[in-house]
């Protein structure tokens, strides 16, 4: 495989239990942790956080990095969902697979 022809696109919801009802400053800390890693691009939305990596490793530290934070600041419990989509063979963007959806991007016809 060709270095740089790898993607990982992930998605993270991840909140601590046990807090109250309201986990919007837990998830916020969490959020900004994650976005000391440089080398990720991150995109939030109202259930998870999209994650953009070259490598499954980076999503990895993102993760690590926002459970870290919640348990620093007094979590005792934390729940944490993770998808991954690790594509080998070429370099998909969230922005391009939501473009594809939405007609904005032409696929490419076979001869």
């Amino acid at each position: 495989m060709a270095k740089g022809k790898s993607k990982v696109i992930a998605d993270i919801t991840i909140f601590p239990v046990g807090v109250g009802p309201s986990v919007g400053t837990y998830v916020s800390k969490a959020f900004k942790s994650m976005k000391r890693i440089k080398r990720l691009k991150f995109s939030p939305n109202a259930m998870a956080t999209v994650i953009e990596a070259d490598d499954f490793d980076g999503v990895m530290a993102a993760a690590k990095s926002a459970h870290k934070t919640l348990v620093d600041i007094g979590a005792k419990r934390v729940y944490i969902i993770l998808r991954v989509d690790h594509r080998l063979d070429k370099q998909e963007t969230a922005k391009y697979k939501i473009d594809r959806i939405m007609g904005k991007t032409a696929k490419k016809q076979k001869a």
